[in-house]
């Protein structure tokens, strides 16, 4: 079940309509519908205050959904290969579907913090807006 069909489920069960939530949330009454549709996904600030109005807990809201979220990426490595003084990271994905060939999404690894900061160059931007204008 998605997290939208267990959204739907919670709300319907207390026999809330999508405005009641909205009001309790304090956002509109189309932001409830698109995270029922799947349209878009609540923030995970939204996702708490979601749990809390249904009395359950985040993992009952989005444990279902873990699996769609980890098919973007299957590996990701560094290496201790080193070019033009930069750390390679190397991603692989199903890139494909998402951009055009010899599009490179780079990286910044924070290695004390492990934040990880993805990134397209500007010629790689122009890329996927010409594939999207053919």
């Amino acid at each position: 079940m998605t997290l939208g069909e267990k959204l739907k489920k919670y709300r319907q069960a207390n026999h809330w309509p999508q405005e009641t939530i909205a009001q309790k949330m304090m956002v509109t009454r189309t932001s409830i519908s698109n995270w029922e549709t799947g349209k878009t996904f609540p923030d995970i600030v939204n996702i708490m205050k979601l749990s809390t109005i249904y009395g359950c807990t985040i993992d009952d809201l989005v444990k279902g959904d873990r699996n769609k979220m980890k098919k973007t990426f299957r590996t990701m490595t560094y290496g201790a290969g080193i070019k033009d003084g930069t750390m390679r990271l190397k991603i692989e994905t199903d890139a494909t579907k998402f951009f055009p060939r010899g599009v490179e999404v780079k990286a910044n690894v924070d290695m004390e913090t492990g934040e990880v900061v993805f990134f397209i160059e500007q010629n790689d931007l122009d890329k996927i807006k010409q594939s999207l204008e053919e």
